[in-house]
């Protein structure tokens, strides 16, 4: 609350399945209350065609260098590993930088479980925010998170792609246990399985989860001192 104005916060889930539906009437009632939907990114941002050939270009190196030459032994065989889970070359991540081949073992993964981003609860809500002529802040954007990714060094990125690596292990084997405290609202359980692989890697840690979230904060509440905000 800041005066009359509230703020609903509510964890997303980026890609879920059918049976995630429908949500539990906590969602439905910040939802219908709400004025405007703030998310980590527009989604309109996201969708637009000018986007994926931006990710492209610079997630790719343009210098000579592979991703096996830029990363550990044990880091390489590990990416190596995942793609063979997924029927797929290891040439394949070869041109990409460490950030980029994150996003695409993360990718595949999703795939395999059988999620579907379109069923994300941010798409879910963007779309129904669209529908009903809601307003739709994001408080990143795309571009500025593709900028944060590759401004890492490589030793910073390699962090990152490790810690997602062994995200990814978890949460295929804590699924259903994870999918229970999201829909509970059990944040020390759905913490301490998203943040535990992270320990190892403090730097990673602090750019990629707690300099965000300080700035997403900060985001908001600068959006709640507005005379007049459309965020309740």
């Amino acid at each position: 609350h800041a005066g009359s104005k509230v703020l609903y916060l509510a964890g997303s889930v980026h890609a879920l399945s059918a049976d995630a539906y429908p949500l539990s009437a906590a969602f439905e009632r910040a939802f219908n209350e709400s004025g405007t939907l703030v998310e980590e990114i527009d989604l309109a941002e996201a969708e637009s065609p000018t986007l994926a050939p931006v990710l492209l270009a610079t997630g790719m190196y343009l210098d000579g260098r592979r991703f096996d030459g830029s990363v550990s032994k044990e880091t390489a065989a590990l990416v190596a590993a995942h793609m063979k889970q997924s029927g797929l070359p290891i040439e394949l991540v070869q041109p990409m930088k460490p950030w980029m081949v994150m996003m695409t073992v993360a990718a595949l993964e999703v795939q395999k479980a059988g999620l579907d981003p379109n069923l994300g609860l941010d798409k879910h809500f963007y779309t129904r925010a669209k529908n009903a002529g809601k307003a739709i802040v994001g408080l990143e954007t795309a571009e500025s998170q593709i900028d944060r990714l590759d401004r890492m060094s490589d030793p910073l990125q390699e962090q990152l792609l490790r810690s997602a690596l062994e995200d990814l292990d978890l949460q295929r084997s804590e699924w259903k246990t994870l999918m229970s405290a999201w829909r509970g609202g059990g944040a020390g359980p759905f913490a301490k399985i998203l943040l535990g692989p992270f320990t190892p890697y403090p730097a990673a840690a602090q750019s990629l989860v707690v300099e965000r979230h300080r700035a997403r904060g900060s985001a908001i509440s600068a959006r709640l001192r507005q005379p007049n905000p459309r965020l309740r």
